[in-house]
């Protein structure tokens, strides 16, 4: 009997390791490891619901010798590899795609939502959130990339879109001002050139605060609710770059 439970928890922690990908990250990032190494906190990987078989990984690469100090040049690589083994089935590699500095990278998660950009292509999504380093001016972007797998190539569809970004300037007790911007996307209606449009709303609001005697008070307003179609043109749906962060993918 003890002999059997032994063989189950066996199976169980194996079982388990396969579940957690993270243990993948460091083997993935052997190939790159001459020039660059991992950043442990930033790298991610998800299990492909849609396709469980495989298994979505981004590594954040950065220089082993950092030219200067204050700023970190991230190379990103977007791997889909296989569940059971760790092969890879392929990738994208992006040198120098995201530069640290005051604005850092705070975190990176794989959006798996349903992209059906046609019957057989569902793409998924990387986000990357950065912060800005001041307390008094504070800042939040999230930007979001889709990816597609397609003839073992992995490509890129739409390119440093913004998402959510929150902005300000305040006193650092009450007075100041702040700006929002919420954005969702959705598959639209039409189709152009094989792949379905995505529909983009935006919200965009506006907060205000200021001292009236011992309270702070707060009015909201709401600036701006627009809704606009991407289409696809062949190779990307185009989107305007917002230059308040430069992206190199």
């Amino acid at each position: 009997m003890n002999r059997v439970i032994g063989v189950l928890a066996l199976c169980l922690v194996s079982f388990s390791s396969l579940a957690d990908c993270q243990p993948l990250l460091a083997d993935l990032a052997k190939p790159f490891a001459a020039k660059v190494s991992m950043n442990t906190e930033l790298s991610t990987c998800k299990v492909w619901p849609y396709a469980p078989d495989k298994t979505i990984a981004v590594l954040m690469l950065e220089p082993k010798e950092e030219a200067q100090p204050d700023f970190t040049d991230f190379d990103v690589a977007v791997l889909v590899v296989d569940s059971q083994t760790g092969k890879v089935l392929a990738s994208k590699y992006h040198p120098r795609a995201i530069m640290d500095d005051a604005i850092y990278t705070s975190s990176v998660t794989i959006d798996t939502a349903r992209y059906q950009l046609s019957p057989a292509i569902r793409a998924f999504g990387v986000r990357f959130i950065h912060r800005g380093s001041s307390s008094v001016n504070p800042l939040s972007i999230e930007r979001l990339n889709l990816y597609t797998l397609q003839d073992r190539q992995v490509n890129l569809v739409l390119n440093n879109l913004t998402m959510n970004e929150y902005s300000g300037e305040w006193d650092g007790q009450c007075a100041g001002d702040f700006a929002t911007t919420h954005r969702a996307l959705a598959l639209g209606k039409n189709a152009h050139n094989g792949f379905q449009d995505l529909q983009l709303q935006t919200m965009a609001t506006h907060k205000e605060a200021s001292k009236k005697g011992e309270d702070c008070v707060e009015s909201n307003s709401i600036v701006a609710k627009t809704r606009v179609e991407l289409k696809f043109d062949g190779k990307a749906y185009p989107v305007e770059q917002d230059k308040l962060l430069e992206h190199r993918f």
